[in-house]
């Protein structure tokens, strides 16, 4: 006999106090299915918690928007879900029963609703993440792995400008510039504390999931179902290991004091010269050594006598002048302009494994105008880079009821299949440890749950 969940359901109205609401839960005969959906280091955990409430003519139960909710399980001493009732949906069968459909976001709906910004030089991601969550003081905690809490040490960033935004959006794109040699994630637990963390120092879940169990009835041991949904894949669509990254616009200043931005010699007919760069501005333009006055002219406007700079029908600047100059007179110009922000990052062993009537090149170009520096771009295309070179092993499985155990996403298990072949090992049977990157969970009568879990080779 397999010991049924011994679940919890706490619900605490905002500013009211904290009450069981277990007896209402229905595994069945609702037209909404208890689930848990679960994404690491992509958005907050979403849940629907359906409720029956039949009465004798005074409803029971009142569930408000915002109040706090917790799923514990007692048989394995793990809190399931805990977060925010973002959307209570209430639905009336008959004069004596309702239906309650509680649409709940664990505790990142605070982030998701609030608002950071800031300026950080030369700082490192797990810094610029801590002081943004404090700043955004939603309720959240954020503190180092060296001071107790769950923030992991991360890559220093020279420059990192953060526009106005959500924090859960600033956790994601830190998430990506942190990810340079290991991919980084994060996820809110059920005391409110963020942990962002890359992958190699991810939490062991303590469960193995395999096609061979030993035992029935388990909180470390899940059976894998060969029911169809099982899959395992070596997932090429996405690989690209050369990646070329263009951030902002920045603005290179050419003082005077220093070289020209360009320089030409008359040849005594010639009206126009084209501009290397985009011009911010008005040039400062020398004509054999002598200043003389440049007009900026709208495009599409006669050019004015004299010199003047303006810009073609494609885009291309051009100095001007309604008199050439003399014969050999040196034509100076300085500006300052605009470039885009670019890096390039390859990884050249990937090109080796995959070499083909391409040269083994799978390109991607990435444009993302946050990136603001150099610094920045660079970091964000080695992400590219380290999370895309090779093909991901991926495995999607179903666990059967009798597992009565947690894994929740972000954390790592092991993944036991006799039947699929190790590339690493050249043989047939996977063994190895896996992280999970999403948990879809079902539950039926009694609370027994049912997982699909999607977790990809370490």
């Amino acid at each position: 006999m397999v010991a049924p969940p011994d679940l919890f359901l706490g619900i605490t109205p905002p500013g009211g106090s904290n009450a069981n609401y277990q007896q209402y839960l229905a595994y069945s005969g609702h037209s909404q299915q208890f689930t848990i959906t679960q994404n690491f280091g992509r958005q907050g955990d979403t849940a629907a918690f359906p409720l029956v409430d039949e009465h004798s003519g005074t409803p029971n139960i009142f569930i408000p928007a915002m109040s706090r909710i917790k799923l514990y399980d007692g048989n394995c001493d793990q809190v399931l879900f805990a977060g925010v009732v973002s959307d209570p949906v209430l639905s009336v069968t008959g004069p004596n029963r309702n239906e309650w459909t509680l649409n709940a976001t664990d505790y990142t709906f605070y982030a998701d609703n609030a608002i950071v910004h800031g300026v950080f030089n030369g700082y490192t991601t797990d810094q610029v993440v801590i002081s943004l969550t404090r700043a955004a003081d939603c309720g959240i905690s954020a503190a180092s792995t060296a001071d107790g809490g769950f923030v992991a040490p991360g890559p220093q960033l020279a420059n990192f400008i953060l526009n106005y935004g959500s924090l859960s959006d600033a956790w994601r794109k830190l998430a990506v510039l942190a990810g340079a040699s290991t991919p980084y994630g994060w996820y809110v637990d059920e005391n409110r504390a963020l942990h962002f963390y890359d992958a190699s120092t991810a939490l062991d879940s303590g469960v193995t999931f395999t096609t061979n169990p030993t035992v029935g009835g388990s909180t470390t041991q899940g059976h894998i179902l060969l029911d169809g949904q099982d899959k395992y894949e070596w997932d090429g669509t996405s690989v690209h290991n050369k990646i070329l990254v263009q951030g902002a616009t920045q603005t290179v200043s050419q003082p005077v004091t220093g070289p020209a931005t360009d320089t030409w010699l008359s040849d005594g007919a010639q009206q126009a010269w084209p501009l290397r760069y985009t011009v911010s501005g008005t040039p400062t333009v020398k004509v054999a050594g002598t200043e003389v006055t440049v007009t900026s002219v709208t495009p599409g406007v006669t050019s004015p006598p004299g010199w003047s700079c303006q810009q073609n029908a494609v885009g291309q600047y051009f100095l001007f002048t309604s008199s050439p100059p003399a014969y050999g007179a040196e034509i100076q110009a300085w500006y300052s302009y605009q470039v885009p922000v670019v890096a390039q990052a390859t990884d050249y062993s990937s090109v080796a494994t995959y070499t083909g009537p391409n040269g083994g090149v799978f390109a991607e170009f990435v444009s993302d105008s946050t990136l603001t520096t150099t610094p920045m771009a660079t970091l964000r295309a080695q992400q590219e880079r380290t999370e895309y070179a090779y093909a991901v092993e991926r495995a999607t499985f179903d666990t059967s009821e009798d597992f009565l155990g947690w894994v929740r996403a972000g954390q790592t298990c092991r993944y036991d299949n006799q039947f699929i072949y190790d590339t690493a090992s050249h043989s047939w049977g996977v063994n190895d440890t896996f992280l999970v990157t999403s948990s879809q969970v079902t539950f039926g009568t009694g609370g027994y749950r049912q997982l699909q879990v999607t977790a990809v080779r370490l």
